[in-house]
C-alpha cells in the first residue's frame, strides 16, 4: 500500500476543519456531485502532497513549487494549512521498534506507547499526526495541546524516554525533554511517492506527439515503445502483452489486439481477421486504451484518474475498474459522479459534500450511507444498490447452506453484492409468481418476485416421501414460470435440503445441539434428517434446523458430491457470473 490514509486543510474549498480520508484501499473512490472539491484532492495530492512531506521532514523543497493564489481558501472564515499522516492501531509496536532500535526496555516501549496512544494523536479510530504550516518553504510544527500532553508522563519518564530517542543526556523537560519527545515520535511517512493525475478530459493525440501527461498526447509513441523495446528493456513487452489482453476481455473478443505500425500514425486494432483503427471502435474503446495503457506504463505509482466512467456504460466502467484492481500494481483515486462502480471491487468510498461554502468529506461504510450518496447524485437506490441478483429460499436455514456452499466455490462471490437471498417464508409460498405483472391475469392474488429483481432463483423442498410422488400443483407451476427465465427453480432432489448433507454429521450435529437426542428416527434420501429419537423414553422430537445448520455448516467441510447438488451448485454458480456480467 502506497498511502495508508491523509488529511489536509485550508486548501482551495477545504477550511479550517481537517478533511481526513483513511483508511485507503488499493482503489479509492471520491465520489459527489458537481464543483463541491472532488478535484481539490486530487489536486492536492499532485501538487503539493510530496513537497509538504519533504518540509515535514525539514528536506529541501524545491524552489519551483510555491501555493498559488488560486489555492487560498476563499471564504470569510480564517483557516489554517495542515498537512496530516495517520497510523493504524496494529503498527504501533513495529514503528516503535524501529525509532528505538538498541536493547529497547519494555519501560520505554510502555511510555512511548503511551504518548502515542494520548488524546493528542489517537482519534479513537487511528492515529493522527498533524502539521501545521503557513508556507511550503517555512517551518512546520507538530500540532498538539502542550499543557495536556506535558500531564501524561512525569518529568523523570520524560527525561527516560527522551534519553533513549535522542541519545541524549541532561536538558530540561520544557525546553527539551518533552518537545523533542514529541517531535521524535511525530510519524511521516519513509517514501514520498510518485502521483500521476490522468485528467477527465482525455484524447489520443496525433503523430509523433509527446507529452509529459497521461491525458492520451503521446500514447501513440509510447505504446510503440513497448511494442518493440530496445535489448534492455524486453520485459517492457510483458506491458504491451497486458494491455491487449485487456483490450480483448472489454471487447469480449479473443482476437482483439492492437498494433503501432511502422509510420506511427495511428493505432491499429486487429480483430476477427480485419484490421481497423482504432477511431472506428468508438469513443469509449480510445477512452479505456488511455487509461489501461497509463495504469499498465506507470508502476507502483498512485494514479489520480478524473471521472473514469466517461463515455463508458456501466459494464465497461465495471471491466476497467476490475482490470487496474487485478493487473496492475498502482494504488488508484477516482472522482467520480458513477454509483455504478460502488461494488465493483473492494475499494473504500468518500462522500465529498459542502457545509456552509466549505468542502467536507465523508468516509462511507454502510448500505444507508450508500444508499444516502446515489440520492445525492439523483440516482435511486433500487436501481444502483440492489444486489445483481437475488436467490429466493424459504427461511433462514436455506440461507446457511446456500452461503456454505457457494463460499466453497472459487469466485470469492459477495453476498450483498453479486447476490442477495430473501426468505419467502412457507406460509406465502402458494401467493408467489415469477411473472411480470403485464403477464397475469389476476395481479391481486399473487406477489411478482421479478418487480423486485429480474434475475432470481427460487430453491424449495420437493417435500416428497418418495421417487414416485408428485410434487404440489403450486411448486409445479413455480417451477415452470422461474425456469422461464432469467433464472430458475431448484427443487431438491431429496424431501429437504437436510438431505443434501451427510447423514452421520447431521446426526452429530443434531446430538452435539440437543443434548437430550439418541439418534436420528431415519435415514435416506426421503427422510426427514432433523427428527430424533430422545434419550428417555423413545420419544420422537425434530431438530432446531437453524441451530443444526449452524453447527454443521461451522464444522465439516462442504461435500457437494450428495444427490445433483454439484449440478444444481454449477447451475446457480453460472446464473450469478451471468447476473454480474
Amino acid at each position: 500500500m502506497l498511502l495508508k490514509g491523509f488529511g489536509f486543510s485550508g486548501y482551495r474549498s477545504f477550511g479550517d476543519k481537517l478533511v481526513k480520508l483513511a483508511p485507503l484501499k488499493k482503489v479509492n473512490f471520491i465520489i459527489g456531485q458537481n464543483n463541491i472539491g472532488k478535484s481539490n484532492i486530487v489536486n492536492f495530492l499532485f501538487h503539493y502532497y510530496p513537497a509538504l512531506l519533504r518540509g515535514v521532514k525539514s528536506e529541501k523543497i524545491s524552489d519551483d513549487i510555491k501555493l498559488a493564489a488560486i489555492d487560498t481558501h476563499i471564504s470569510k472564515v480564517k483557516v489554517k494549512r495542515r498537512i496530516a499522516f495517520n497510523m493504524d492501531f496494529s503498527d504501533i509496536d513495529d514503528y516503535l521498534f524501529e525509532k528505538i532500535r538498541d536493547g529497547v526496555s519494555q519501560q520505554v516501549l510502555s511510555l512511548a506507547k503511551k504518548v502515542l496512544m494520548s488524546p493528542a494523536f489517537n482519534d479513537g479510530n487511528r492515529l493522527w499526526f498533524v502539521y501545521l504550516y503557513d508556507d511550503i518553504n517555512a517551518r512546520f510544527t507538530l500540532v498538539y495541546d502542550k499543557e495536556e500532553m506535558e500531564g501524561v508522563l512525569n518529568a523523570n519518564e520524560w527525561q527516560l524516554l527522551w534519553s533513549r530517542l535522542t541519545n541524549q543526556s541532561r536538558g530540561s523537560l520544557k525546553a527539551h525533554w518533552f518537545p523533542e519527545t514529541m517531535s521524535a515520535l511525530a510519524y511521516s511517512p519513509d517514501n514520498i511517492p510518485k502521483i500521476e493525475v490522468i485528467p477527465a478530459i482525455r484524447k489520443i493525440g496525433a503523430s509523433g506527439s509527446q507529452a509529459a501527461d497521461f491525458s492520451g498526447e503521446g500514447i501513440i509513441e509510447r505504446l510503440a515503445k513497448i511494442q518493440n523495446p530496445t535489448l534492455e528493456l524486453q520485459k517492457d513487452k510483458l506491458k504491451f502483452t497486458a494491455i491487449n489482453n485487456f483490450l480483448s476481455d472489454v471487447l469480449e473478443n479473443l482476437s482483439a489486439s492492437i498494433e503501432i505500425p511502422h509510420d506511427r500514425d495511428m493505432i491499429l486494432v486487429h480483430m476477427d481477421g480485419k484490421t481497423l483503427p482504432l477511431e472506428s471502435l468508438g469513443t469509449g474503446v480510445h477512452e479505456v486504451i488511455i487509461l489501461a495503457a497509463a495504469a499498465t506504463l506507470l508502476e507502483n505509482s498512485i494514479l489520480c484518474i478524473e471521472e473514469p466512467e466517461l463515455h463508458l456504460h456501466p459494464l465497461l466502467q465495471r471491466k476497467l475498474v476490475a482490470y487496474l484492481n487485478n493487473k496492475t500494481n498502482n494504488q488508484y483515486f477516482f472522482t467520480t459522479h458513477s454509483a455504478h462502480l460502488l461494488d465493483a471491487v473492494e475499494a473504500e468510498i468518500f462522500h465529498v459534500t459542502q457545509f456552509e461554502g466549505a468542502t467536507e468529506v465523508e468516509a462511507i461504510s454502510s448500505t444507508r450511507q450508500r444508499s444516502e450518496i446515489c440520492s445525492n447524485l439523483g440516482y435511486k437506490a433500487s436501481d444502483i444498490l440492489q444486489a445483481n441478483c437475488v436467490i429466493w429460499v424459504e427461511g433462514p436455514s436455506d440461507r446457511i447452506y446456500l452461503n456454505y456452499w457457494i463460499a466453497s466455490l472459487v469466485d470469492n462471490f459477495v453476498e450483498g453484492v453479486h447476490y442477495s437471498i430473501m426468505f419467502y417464508g412457507g406460509r406465502l409460498f402458494s401467493h408467489l409468481t415469477a411473472l411480470d405483472s403485464d403477464e397475469q391475469e389476476r395481479l391481486e392474488d399473487f406477489i411478482s418476485i421479478r418487480k423486485l429483481n429480474r434475475h432470481s432463483v427460487i430453491m424449495f423442498d420437493s417435500d416428497k416421501s418418495s421417487a414416485h410422488t408428485k410434487l404440489s400443483v403450486t411448486k409445479q407451476r413455480l417451477r415452470e414460470e422461474f425456469d422461464f427465465g432469467p433464472g430458475f427453480a431448484w427443487v431438491t432432489k431429496g424431501r429437504e435440503v437436510e438431505n443434501y448433507l451427510n447423514e452421520d454429521f447431521v446426526e452429530a450435529s443434531v446430538l452435539a445441539v440437543h443434548p437430550s437426542a439418541k439418534s436420528l428416527e431415519s435415514r435416506g434420501q426421503w427422510s426427514n434428517l432433523l427428527k430424533y429419537y430422545k434419550n428417555k423414553g423413545g420419544e420422537i422430537k425434530e431438530a432446531s434446523k437453524v441451530k443444526v445448520a449452524q453447527y454443521y455448516t461451522s464444522s465439516y467441510v462442504a461435500d457437494l458430491k450428495r444427490l445433483d447438488l454439484e449440478k444444481q451448485m454449477e447451475r446457480l454458480r453460472a446464473f450469478i457470473l451471468e447476473s454480474n456480467h
